[in-house]
């Protein structure tokens, strides 16, 4: 059986060309193009290559502009050019590596997985691709994700449904740069548990004008169910296979989230001024926390201050790889709010 997979190659200087060529192959290898997975933009080219499983290969491919990197399934691969071919090893692979448009830092707590989307705006594609980037939009989704974080966290379910049999529990923003196909439109939030498992639900908080949650869209990914839509006020549960209930999470009159554990434990989370993209505040057991974050794409960091403390987390720009996070010295290094973000 045929593999599908992806390869990534930087380009050393901006350029609308794209980077490289596959030469013939034998092997029974060869480059396709699929709107959904073959990506050219300034930055990168992606080629979408079929090739058999399990046969480890040398490539060959023109060079129509400079590269700096090649990228496999966020690894590196070793390269050489010479008068103007570009060779590289493929190791034998045994499934699908197709993710190379995936721009997620995904950061490691515990029984969360933990997605901010890192693309930005010369990558964006899909119903991203022209107008206004939604910057404002981006960072009140980033916002509302630390504040679910903290509200995951603060009543326990991060240890309590996230290590068990349907965790992980996810809590991942929006694409802008059309992943896959993965469309992604207009902007919103997700808190799901783990697809694997069973199936699990997905639901998606979109944002209104205001950046504030207008309603909720509950439907498996990929598979033909019906949708079903909450509007304010309106619960939506996560159950167990089992049938008993995990959490709930509803949209509030206001536009605020408010999650409620299975021991009717709540935590609501509000933005702190007109939007999200203000900031939020998470109130637990009446204890409040502010929360704000912003990415800074030039710098490949995400900054944000959790209540008291402020961290740095730290993201490889080329393939949003998270390479680790810091504390904060000081406030003074979370970017201002409404402040024009750097690409």
């Amino acid at each position: 059986m045929d593999l599908r997979i992806t390869l990534k190659f930087l380009k050393t200087t901006p350029s609308n060309e794209c980077a490289v060529r596959l030469q013939p192959c034998t092997n029974n290898t060869f480059e396709i193009t699929d709107k959904d997975y073959t990506v050219n933009n300034e930055s990168e080219t992606i080629l979408c290559i079929i090739t058999p499983r399990e046969t480890a290969q040398t490539l060959s491919f023109d060079v129509l502009s400079p590269v700096r990197r090649v990228v496999l399934n966020g690894v590196d691969l070793p390269f050489e050019i010479n008068d103007k071919t570009l060779t590289l090893p493929l190791p034998a692979l045994t499934k699908n590596e197709d993710r190379a448009a995936d721009m997620h830092m995904i950061m490691p707590f515990t029984g969360i997985e933990f997605r901010i989307e890192v693309a930005g705006l010369k990558r964006r594609a899909g119903n991203y691709a022209t107008g206004d980037f939604p910057f404002n939009a981006r960072t009140a989704a980033v916002v509302a994700q630390f504040a679910l974080l903290d509200a995951v966290q603060s009543l326990g379910l991060d240890k309590e449904i996230g290590l068990g049999p349907c965790g992980p529990l996810y809590i991942m923003g929006f694409d802008t740069n059309n992943p896959c196909g993965h469309t992604d439109w207009p902007p919103h939030v997700h808190l799901h548990m783990a697809r694997p498992a069973y199936g699990a639900p997905i639901g998606h908080y979109y944002f209104d004008s205001n950046l504030r949650f207008s309603h909720n869209l509950l439907y498996l990914r990929k598979v033909e169910t019906d949708i079903q839509r909450f509007e304010h006020e309106q619960r939506c549960s996560h159950y167990a296979p089992d049938g008993s209930l995990l959490f709930d999470m509803s949209i509030t009159q206001t536009g605020g989230l408010r999650l409620r554990s299975s021991n009717n434990e709540t935590a609501l989370i509000e933005p702190a001024g007109e939007g999200f993209d203000t900031g939020a505040i998470v109130t637990t057991n009446n204890i409040s926390k502010h929360i704000h974050a912003r990415i800074s794409y030039d710098t490949g960091t995400v900054q944000a201050h959790r209540g008291d403390t402020a961290y740095i987390y730290h993201f490889d720009k080329d393939t949003g790889i998270f390479l680790g996070d810091s504390a904060a010295a000081n406030a003074n290094l979370l970017i201002p709010p409404n402040s024009n973000l750097p690409i």
